[in-house]
């Protein structure tokens, strides 16, 4: 699998990729800034497109809080519906992992709701990654179905717990709701 970085030339496919996998979100303005205006609370902001041959089979992201400087975070991982279940997400949660140890983040962290990502979850166990529920009382970003965040330390430590801190996932969430 080749991974290519996000630029201007592939910018409108990965909008295009992240749209048809997550159709109830817009995800684009993350995507664009991650190329032109990163928000000051990110140190970092990167996407790749996983590509198999020719074709493009998802999106994944890494990105950082300015306030939490040690954890890498997943951004807009998904893989197109046709591709699933060949063994892609798996290559492409490692290379995100690998990338964190490489940019010098000690943990690598997620978040996802229970409810509809069901195989995602069983992937991120199978990868050895700690799940915890976030139920921080500043940021209701889920009302419906329960917020879990998976962790696992790239550096072979011990994986710390990410013990309920605001992740500000209520402004993000009025960035990216349905078009």
């Amino acid at each position: 699998m080749e991974f290519i970085e996000l630029d201007e030339q592939n910018l409108e496919q990965a909008i295009k990729i992240q749209n048809e996998i997550f159709p109830l979100e817009n995800g684009s303005q993350d995507i664009r800034d991650s190329l032109y205006s990163r928000p000051e609370y990110y140190s970092v902001l990167r996407y790749w497109l996983p590509k198999i041959g020719d074709e493009i089979v998802g999106i994944c992201g890494v990105y950082s809080y300015t306030e939490y400087p040690r954890d890498a975070w997943l951004g807009w991982f998904g893989v197109l519906e046709q591709y699933r279940r060949k063994g892609y997400a798996t290559e492409i949660m490692n290379f995100c992992m690998q990338k964190a140890k490489e940019m010098g983040f000690d943990t690598f962290r997620l978040y996802t709701d229970e409810q509809d990502n069901i195989n995602a979850v069983k992937l991120y166990q199978k990868l050895g990654m700690i799940s915890e529920v976030y139920d921080n009382p500043e940021d209701n970003h889920f009302e419906i179905s329960k917020t879990l965040i998976f962790s696992k330390n790239v550096t072979g430590e011990k994986t710390s717990l990410w013990d309920n801190k605001n992740l500000y996932l209520n402004v993000h969430d009025e960035k990216n709701m349905t078009k």
